[in-house]
């Protein structure tokens, strides 16, 4: 459990949890562009050949649709693509808030909030 006093950014919570619950939703191109972020982050790590194999066979280099979308960053881009997700696709996004602190919860699924402890598995209790 996070402590009341862990900073809490709705956005970035909000954008990290549609990423990991609803990338289905994705486009081709933020697919590709999503790829691209990936294979960026492992040729930093990477020795020198095969940071450049990554780059060139994932990285998207040359295609400008991917160049256009990453233009602002890895950041700017898959918050975008999160607020499309959810403008677009309304009926087949749940939000799962904590109804105590009303934070976004680890999954669509959950019944306990990892930030105020509250748990909800069983509502008669509650």
């Amino acid at each position: 459990m996070n402590d009341s006093t862990d900073s809490y950014d709705d956005d970035l919570e909000l954008t990290s949890y549609i990423w990991r619950h609803y990338a289905s939703l994705l486009t081709d191109v933020e697919r590709k562009a999503n790829r691209a972020i990936l294979a960026e982050q492992k040729a930093e790590a990477a020795d020198p050949s095969m940071a450049n194999l990554l780059r060139t066979r994932w990285g998207s280099l040359n295609d400008p649709e991917v160049i256009a979308a990453l233009r602002e960053g890895p950041e700017t881009f898959r918050r975008r693509v999160s607020e499309r997700i959810v403008r677009d696709f309304p009926e087949q996004i749940f939000i799962n808030r904590c109804p105590a602190c009303q934070r976004i919860v680890r999954t669509p699924k959950a019944q306990q909030c990892l930030w105020c402890g509250k748990d909800w598995h069983d509502n008669s209790t509650s």
